[in-house]
């Protein structure tokens, strides 16, 4: 399933709609993107997973204008839309992330795609194929949903998700879009994300983080 089916939203429609679903959305964009910007090289090869509309990716090309962006997805809908964005600076693998072979590079990014790898068995195997990828002092930039350590801290965090779907829609439809998408979205604590990553061989910095989400940079 795509993530356009998956959310319940037209293609045409994506860019405008994600953001009334994901709270913080475009901080979470722009400090992946800021993160990116950390990296040494002023033409870094940057490999999104699960691209999507190619949001990330263009925000990444932003603060690096010279980076040689290959985005992975399986929805050819949403590779057309990425490629659209991006005028072409964007070479695309329409392939599931998880099975595809990730080209050698500097960046591995990925913002709302990892939490559909639903075992922590997979992610580690994920992780340690990233590590793998990248050069030395490559860099992995995960945006995602990472839920706190505490029931009570999750509670709030959920509380404050439907809060924000609210101001779009009725609390019952609120709900019921965290019921459905829980049917395919797998998010782990932040601490196990980073202890993960860590078992990958990676150095790990938390860059950002507001509610249940957060930015994760993790240096080979």
């Amino acid at each position: 399933m795509g993530a356009a089916t998956h959310l319940g939203i037209r293609l045409d429609e994506y860019d405008s709609v994600i953001r009334t679903l994901i709270p913080h959305y475009t901080d979470l964009i722009d400090e992946a993107a800021r993160a990116v910007d950390h990296v040494a090289r002023r033409r870094p090869a940057v490999v999104d997973l699960g691209t999507g509309s190619g949001a990330l990716a263009a925000r990444v090309l932003a603060v690096r204008p010279g980076a040689r962006i290959i985005g992975i997805d399986d929805d050819a809908g949403m590779l057309a839309m990425a490629d659209k964005r991006l005028r072409g600076r964007i070479a695309t693998i329409r392939a599931n992330f998880e099975k595809a072979r990730i080209p050698r590079c500097d960046v591995i990014t990925a913002s709302f795609a990892l939490h559909h790898i639903p075992t922590a068995r997979r992610k580690a195997a994920m992780y340690r194929r990233c590590f793998a990828a990248l050069g030395p002092g490559g860099l992995l930039v995960n945006a995602d949903c990472c839920l706190a350590s505490t029931a009570k801290l999750q509670a709030a965090h959920r509380a404050s998700w439907i809060a924000h779907l609210q101001r779009t829609c009725t609390r019952k439809k609120a709900e019921g879009f965290l019921k459905a998408w829980a049917k395919e979205d797998v998010y782990f604590t932040l601490d196990r994300e980073i202890r993960l990553l860590e078992e990958a061989g990676f150095q790990v910095e938390v860059v950002w983080r507001k509610d249940s989400f957060a930015v994760i940079a993790a240096v080979n």
